[in-house]
């Protein structure tokens, strides 16, 4: 029979070391980002499920405290392939945690493939109203060659790579905190144009900095031949995947298609550092609403090749009947963004 049992992890190397084994390597599953969440206000534990004196499986679990409720939630994890015997351990571990502590509920995104959702279900989890991360993403393995990448992806898209180049569209590639100055203010007017909300420059900056020491944090800035500022973007690389996190975009001249030179640098800057994967963050799924917000990126994304990625979709566990009141609130949000 196996010995599981559960431990507080309270060494980053140690944690580090299992998530660089795994095959996707998720920065919201990174020490960092447990340090971002405390410099935020809030809580951050990992915890870990161990047979014998083996590392197998874990999560970092960060507290969230808003007007609709206060939960637990786990950000792309938890991580590792769990049995249904240690997923169970795991989950009474984290739940005895969370009424303990007087959370209303558990919420998980996880970055598991949807086949698995029955784990979910059959522990009692149900769907989360809203979803917190992406759950339906777009992987590009970067492992080929520029040449074999520039090959599989569309040929618009190609084809406006090498526009942006010949044009002398300049891309900026920088791990300096002051380059989010720029980014914010292209942020702000992007959202205006677009009409979506956006993170804070604060909560951008916060983020931005737990990854900073190590340099996994970059922006990159396009500008167009006379020097304007028309694109930009904020990218992390963690172990070996990149992760393209926030972006902005004015389009002032059409002929310049910035935004695809960003990616491109990007995405060459993940073949630089040795990564697997280059993930595109979210996109609309298959038979979306027309009001689905992603539906305009999903083509851009997709255009330069890869894969899409079916996640479980976001989990509750609810702990007291307080969940229901952030349940209700969260509903009329969902039909609201046209999710």
């Amino acid at each position: 029979m196996p010995n599981f049992h559960i431990k507080t992890i309270d060494n980053a190397t140690v944690w580090d070391d299992f998530i660089a084994r795994q095959e996707y390597t998720l920065m919201t599953q990174s020490w960092e980002y447990g340090e971002f969440y405390k410099e935020q206000g809030e809580q951050s534990y990992f915890f870990g499920i161990y047979e014998q004196e083996a590392l197998i499986g874990g999560a970092l679990v960060v507290s969230i405290h808003a007007k609709r409720g206060n939960f637990l939630f786990l950000p792309y994890g938890p991580v590792g392939n769990l049995s249904q015997e240690a997923f169970t351990l795991f989950f009474d571990y984290i739940k005895n945690f969370g009424k303990k502590e007087g959370y209303h509920f558990v919420r998980v995104s996880p970055f598991h493939d949807v086949d698995k959702a029955t784990q979910y279900t059959t522990y009692g989890f149900r769907h989360a109203p809203l979803h917190m991360l992406a759950e339906t993403t777009w992987l590009l393995d970067v492992r080929p060659s520029s040449d074999d990448l520039m090959k599989a992806m569309n040929k618009n898209h190609r084809n406006l790579i090498r526009r942006c180049d010949r044009f002398d569209v300049m891309v900026k590639v920088s791990t300096d905190v002051k380059d989010l100055d720029a980014f914010n203010q292209l942020h702000d007017e992007t959202a205006k144009r677009h009409k979506f909300v956006r993170f804070s420059d604060d909560y951008i900056k916060k983020e931005f900095l737990a990854f900073a020491e190590k340099k996994e944090a970059v922006v990159f800035q396009a500008y167009l031949p006379d020097g304007r500022l028309d694109a930009a973007a904020v990218v992390y690389y963690y172990k070996h995947m990149a992760a393209y996190r926030h972006g902005a975009s004015i389009m002032q001249d059409k002929k310049h298609p910035t935004s695809y030179a960003i990616q491109w640098a990007a995405i060459q800057e993940a073949k630089k550092r040795g990564m697997t994967y280059y993930n595109f963050w979210g996109i609309a799924p298959n038979g979306a609403r027309k009001l689905h917000p992603f539906l305009g990126i999903t083509h851009f994304k997709k255009g330069f090749g890869g894969e899409e990625k079916n996640l479980i979709p976001c989990q509750d566990l609810p702990l007291s009947y307080r969940y229901w009141f952030t349940w209700g609130i969260e509903t009329l949000r969902r039909i609201k963004r046209g999710f």
